[in-house]
C-alpha cells in the first residue's frame, strides 16, 4: 500500500504505539488547528439531506464566493478536487522543455515535470541567507537556461520564505514566461502584499493555485481552485474538469467558509501569536537555528552534529508529538526539521519536549 508522503500516517502510529488518533499532536501536517469554520460546519449539518441532490454543474454560488474572496472574475476561476490535478494539468498544458524550481520545495512539482520529460533546474536556497530568494539570480537562471516554466510555492514549503507581488512582477516582466504560483499558505500572510491573485487577472503568464486544506482546515473535502486570465488555459483545462467534479459537501462548505470573517481573523491572529512565541522560545536553545517563516510552520536546523532530526522525532513520539523530519527534501540534510502551529497547549508541550531533548 502506498504510504502517505505529505505528513505523518496517524493510523500507522496508532498501530505501532497504541495511540488514540485524536490524542496525537501532529505538527507535521500544517493544517489550521482551529479546525473548519463553525459556520460552514453548521450549514453542512443543516443541509445533510442534500447528499441526495446533484451539485450545481456550473457551481455558480461557489464561484461567486471565491470571486468575492479573491477579487477575481468568476470566469477566471478554475475549480479542482484539491490542487494536485490543477497543478498537474497546468504543467502538462505548458509542457516545458526546461523548468525551474526553488530547492527545497514541495516534491510533486518535480514528479509531474519528470513525467513529461522536462529538464528540471533548481534554484538552491541557501540557509546562510535564511533561504531567501534573489530576484536577480532567478531572472539570470531563467534567461541563461531558456527556462519555459517557473514553479514556486509562496510562502515556500518547508522554508517559510516568500516573494512579494512586486518581486514576481519583476520576474514576469524580465522573462515573459509562465509562472505557476502555489498559494496554499498565502492566507497566513498579508495577502494585499504577497498574493498574486489580482496580478493573475491582468497577466496571462500567471497561474495561481490555492488549496482550502491548510488555512480552512478542510483537507477531507478536496477543494482547490486556480486563477488565470489566459483564455487558452481556461479553455483547455476547463475541458478536463469532469461534470460534478466538486462534491456537494465541498460546495456547501465553500459557499460559507470564504466569507466567515471572524473565523479568518481568529485563525490569522492565533497563528501569528503562537508562531512568534515558539520561535522566540526555540531561539534560546543553543543547538538550534530557527528560520523566520511567513507560513503556519517553522523550519529549524540542529546546528551541531550532536543529534539528528530523526532522533528528535523519535524522542518526541512517545509523548504523542510528531514533527516533520526534513531530511528527504532536496538541499536539506538530516539536521533539519519542521513543525506547524497547533493549539497553545500543544505548542507548549512541543517546546518543553525540545528543551528536554537538548538539556535546556
Amino acid at each position: 500500500m502506498k504510504k502517505d508522503k505529505h505528513g505523518v500516517n496517524l493510523f500507522e502510529l496508532q498501530r505501532k504505539y497504541n495511540f488514540d488518533v485524536d490524542e496525537v499532536m501532529d505538527f507535521s501536517s500544517n493544517v489550521n488547528p482551529i479546525g473548519p469554520s463553525k459556520k460552514a460546519l453548521q450549514y453542512l449539518r443543516e443541509n445533510l439531506d442534500q447528499a441526495s441532490v446533484y451539485p450545481d454543474p456550473e457551481y455558480v454560488d461557489l464561484l461567486k464566493e471565491i470571486s468575492n474572496y479573491t477579487h477575481a472574475n468568476p470566469e477566471h476561476i478554475l475549480l479542482g478536487s484539491g490542487t494536485t490535478n490543477l497543478i498537474k494539468d497546468f504543467i502538462h498544458y505548458v509542457n516545458p522543455k526546461r523548468a525551474l524550481l526553488n530547492s527545497p520545495c514541495y516534491s510533486e512539482y518535480e514528479n509531474e515535470l519528470n513525467l513529461i520529460g522536462s529538464e528540471v533546474f533548481h534554484y538552491n536556497l541557501d540557509y546562510h541567507r535564511n533561504f531567501t530568494v534573489s530576484v536577480d539570480e532567478v531572472i539570470e537562471i531563467i534567461q541563461k537556461n531558456s527556462i519555459e516554466l517557473y514553479v514556486i510555492t509562496n510562502p515556500n514549503n518547508p522554508t517559510g520564505t516568500i516573494l512579494n507581488r512586486v518581486d514576481i512582477e519583476r520576474i514576469v516582466e524580465a522573462t515573459n514566461i509562465p509562472i505557476l504560483i502555489d498559494e496554499t499558505y498565502i492566507e497566513f500572510t498579508d495577502r494585499s502584499v504577497y498574493s498574486c491573485s489580482a496580478f493573475a487577472a491582468t497577466n496571462p503568464n500567471i497561474f495561481v493555485v490555492r488549496s482550502t486544506s491548510k488555512f480552512f482546515a478542510t483537507p477531507g473535502i478536496r477543494l482547490g481552485y486556480a486563477i488565470t486570465s489566459n483564455q487558452k488555459v481556461l479553455d483547455s483545462m476547463g475541458k478536463n474538469f469532469s461534470l460534478w467534479g466538486i462534491n456537494i459537501f465541498a460546495e456547501m462548505m465553500g459557499k460559507v467558509m470564504f466569507s466567515d470573517e471572524t473565523y479568518k481573523a481568529v485563525t490569522y491572529n492565533h497563528i501569528q501569536r503562537e508562531k512568534d512565541k515558539m520561535i522566540s522560545a526555540l531561539e534560546t536553545v543553543e543547538q538550534l537555528k530557527v528560520f523566520p517563516s511567513y507560513g503556519n510552520f517553522v523550519l529549524v536546523k540542529i546546528k551541531d552534529r550532536s543529534a539528528t532530526a530523526k532522533e528528535l522525532r523519535e524522542f518526541l513520539l512517545p509523548r504523542k508529538i510528531v514533527i516533520r523530519d526534513c531530511s528527504n527534501f532536496k538541499n536539506l540534510d538530516e539536521r533539519f526539521f519542521r513543525f506547524c502551529i497547533l493549539s497553545k497547549e500543544a505548542n507548549d508541550l512541543l517546546i518543553q519536549g525540545v528543551y528536554e531533548f537538548f538539556g535546556k
